[in-house]
């Protein structure tokens, strides 16, 4: 991969890291304002438990994404990054364009999805 290549995919998942640590603090501020107006009433209590847990659920996917993210950035620094994890094969620029996270091929991904859907 081209040094040029890597560059672009590393400013790419600089903002994707920045974008989803803004977002979290975001979802922090806005789970704080919720418990803070006054006496809930039954209606209020069960709307705070609901927002807090759909907070909760996306706050582990965007922990996910950002541990990838932090993965991927990592691999550039030591210059693994746009190969398989499975294979050790190159993984194409389309892929990494897309997903610049990505940890596996399409057939490795494909094969693990297989794998973990038998379970």
């Amino acid at each position: 991969m081209k040094a040029q290549d890597v560059e672009n995919f590393k400013r790419k998942l600089l903002d994707m890291r920045r974008d989803l640590l803004g977002q979290v603090e975001k979802k922090k501020i806005y789970s704080k304002e919720i418990g803070e107006d006054g006496i809930p009433d039954s209606g209020d209590v069960a709307a705070y438990s609901y927002s807090k847990e759909v907070l909760m659920g996306l706050g582990e996917n965007e922990r996910n994404k950002l541990r990838l993210v932090e993965e991927a950035l990592a691999k550039i620094d030591d210059g693994l990054y746009g190969v398989c994890e499975r294979c050790d094969g190159q993984i194409p620029a389309k892929r990494l364009d897309l997903l610049p996270f990505t940890r596996h091929c399409v057939q490795c991904q494909s094969e693990l999805e297989k794998e973990n859907a038998a379970l």
